[in-house]
């Protein structure tokens, strides 16, 4: 699959005021969490169909919606964009936020087929390896939830994102990008 990407942008959670923002903190894993820290992460793909949008309207009135939409979510789940991080000196890794904490958003573009790719056949896995990210890693922590927009011309786009499973089950993950289409159908609504 070739893939071009566009763009990789960091989304800031919104605020209500000026004067509000996020207050840096640590939440230590629980017992239930520890458990998931070394397994795969969980990675899904949603498809949807827009055949009559162009590349240039979905640049310039989708995505900037979309965008809007992540970073409104955001305001409500601003542990998303924080990060696992573990101490050698210390037992337990904790999801450590802080208000500099940003999601990065990676935006790309395919001429593949939208229909192969979507559709209920059986296709290898590798059609959709490059629709989904890995999550930044470093010695010491690594982000929890990733999220890469793909662009089929004329044909949809799609939302790949990866979850950290210490952080988010993949149902949790998956509704939370729901919603971001649900706060995005709302803004294109006004």
């Amino acid at each position: 699959m070739a893939l071009n990407v566009i763009k990789t942008v960091q989304v800031i959670p919104a605020t209500n005021s000026a004067n509000e923002s996020v207050t840096s903190f640590n939440l230590p894993l629980t017992f239930f969490d520890l458990r998931w820290m070394k397994f795969h992460l969980g990675q899904r793909v949603i498809f949807y169909k827009l055949t009559e949008s162009t590349g240039e309207s979905f640049y310039s009135l989708i995505l900037p919606k979309l965008e809007l939409s992540l970073s409104l979510v955001l305001r409500h789940y601003f542990p998303l964009a924080g990060r696992l991080v573990w101490d050698p000196q210390d037992p337990k890794p904790c999801k450590a936020v802080s208000k500099h904490d940003t999601l990065s958003l990676t935006i790309a573009e395919t001429d593949t087929d939208f229909f192969f790719v979507s559709g209920n056949e059986l296709r290898p896995a590798t059609e959709l390896h490059p629709l989904v990210l890995e999550l930044s890693l470093s010695d010491d922590s690594a982000s929890v939830f990733s999220l890469k927009i793909t662009l089929f011309p004329n044909q949809g786009f799609c939302i790949g994102f990866t979850a950290h499973h210490a952080a988010l089950d993949g149902k949790s993950s998956a509704i939370n990008v729901y919603k971001i289409m649900g706060s995005y159908l709302q803004i294109t609504r006004k």
